[in-house]
């Protein structure tokens, strides 16, 4: 994941990603206390920097120092920034005592991860009626059923030869696992929330979120200028209006820690 989200990646990624919506913090703030919250696979900090504003302190942790870099630069004065991903997690505990935390948010990374001992490591860390919630913010713009996002696949095609467009926790499979994996390391009322929302989008969005996950690494200078310009053009050719309608599936899967006595 490092070598994936370094770099112009990491830039990309910054300035692209889609943010998270009022709904998802009012949600979570219902669902659960937010005295200290560790978000786990923060990125750039799009759910961090955000959730800071209504907890009292906030642990950013992803293995992309670039992605932390960015991270860092809001300045927020609650957050602390960690380099490291979920296999270190156990770590934490030493540091912050069994019970440490009230939340843990996995925000659209959590299919880069180990789910089981993951969940089993974060039920010592956090504190009785705390919790777990998975957030799929949306699917890739790629993955989109549009004439625009077909668009970016037959162009990605030619280029870089067949891809695997991850559904990046959005698809019902990936989350029926998660809450059964929740399940079997011991969390309780695993329910899930939909937060669906339509957004639209400039070209400079769309180009820029396809960037954010990496395209262009396998090109080198001019194979990168000659894929931006055939795509730019094909999307324009796609949506000659230049907006770029976009349907977001939000889904947040919560998960409460009640151990039993």
């Amino acid at each position: 994941m490092i070598q994936e989200f370094a770099g112009d990646v990491a830039s990309n990624y910054a300035r692209f990603r889609r943010g998270y919506r009022t709904e998802v913090f009012d949600l979570l703030a219902a669902e659960f206390p937010l005295g200290r919250v560790l978000d786990l696979g923060c990125g750039t900090g799009q759910l961090t920097v955000p959730m800071a504003a209504r907890a009292g302190a906030v642990i950013g942790m992803d293995p992309s120092p670039d992605m932390l870099t960015h991270a860092r630069a809001a300045e927020v004065p609650n957050v602390v920034w960690v380099v490291g991903a979920d296999s270190d997690v156990p770590a934490l505990e030493p540091l912050l005592g069994a019970g440490g935390l009230d939340l843990v948010t996995i925000g659209q990374a959590l299919h880069w991860m180990d789910p089981g001992p993951l969940f089993a490591a974060l039920s010592r860390l956090l504190r009785p009626g705390g919790g777990v919630a998975v957030i799929a913010n949306g699917t890739p713009v790629w993955t989109q059923r549009t004439r625009w996002a077909t668009a970016i696949r037959q162009v990605s095609t030619r280029w870089l030869g067949a891809l695997d467009f991850p559904a990046c926790g959005s698809s019902d499979a990936e989350r029926a696992r998660y809450r059964d994996l929740l399940e079997r390391a011991g969390f309780t009322r695993v329910r899930e929330h939909r937060l669906d929302h339509t957004e639209r989008l400039g070209l400079d969005e769309v180009v820029g979120a396809l960037y954010s996950a990496g395209a262009l690494e396998k090109l080198d200078p001019a194979g990168r200028r000659g894929f931006d310009a055939d795509l730019r053009a094909a999307l324009r050719e796609a949506e000659p209006g230049g907006v770029y309608t976009e349907e977001v599936p939000v889904r947040v899967l919560c998960a409460s820690w009640e151990p039993s006595a």
